[in-house]
């Protein structure tokens, strides 16, 4: 989290829309303190939440501009060790999802690319598209930002469907099917612990016996 900033700054091209760094201060001997100065965006967030409460309304090409520029951050080469999770970790999820082990579901991740990791509809902007908040990006599932975006879209179905029509080709995969299990998992996690994902939890638990049985076949 610490050097993420810095790193997409100097990492990652211009064909992922995203604001420039302009400053960056770090201060402080036993508590370290870091400052980062962005510039201003011309757009406005897609959400004020990360989940969605109401269909999304963005202007023409943006959700081609969206798939563009996740296309464009799959093949950014990545520092070593940068990752949004673990193996471990997704090995880990069938704690919160019992039924994955029921059903024999392979958790063992078989591609890994360059992601945002956090890419819910509070982290966009529309005119111009924008993505924000690249602290935590790194290695992924393949599938994990769209699984993102789907999941935290599912309270409003309109959106969420559009979500599955730009990136079917990803999602309708094994690795797809199992980075949205991935997020699931981690929705039912945090709702033990904060109102956002409390809030979505039951989407998500509604949503997984269709996943579930789509993975299975």
């Amino acid at each position: 989290m610490w050097e993420g900033a810095a790193l997409a700054a100097e990492l990652i091209g211009d064909g992922v829309p995203r604001p420039r760094l302009l400053a960056e201060h770090t201060w402080g001997e036993e508590l370290v303190f870091q400052a980062l100065l962005w510039e201003r965006l011309p757009g406005t967030v897609v959400s004020a939440t990360p989940d969605l409460t109401a269909p999304v309304k963005v202007e023409p090409g943006w959700w081609g501009g969206l798939r563009q520029a996740l296309d464009a951050l799959q093949k950014v080469p990545r520092p070593e060790g940068r990752q949004v999770f673990t193996q471990a970790f997704v090995h880990r999820i069938p704690n919160h999802i019992p039924e994955i082990a029921e059903t024999g579901v392979d958790t063992t991740v078989r591609r890994w690319v360059t992601a945002h990791g956090d890419l819910h509809w509070a982290n966009l902007t529309d005119n111009p598209l924008s993505i924000i908040d690249w602290e935590g990006w790194g290695a992924a599932p393949a599938g994990y930002d769209a699984a993102v975006l789907h999941a935290y879209a599912l309270p409003a179905p309109e959106t969420a469907v559009k979500v599955r029509s730009v990136f079917a080709d990803v999602l309708d995969t094994d690795d797809g099917r199992l980075a949205q299990l991935i997020i699931c998992a981690e929705i039912i996690q945090a709702s033990e612990r904060d109102e956002l994902h409390a809030r979505l939890a039951p989407y998500v638990r509604r949503f997984v016996p269709g996943l579930l049985a789509s993975t299975s076949q």
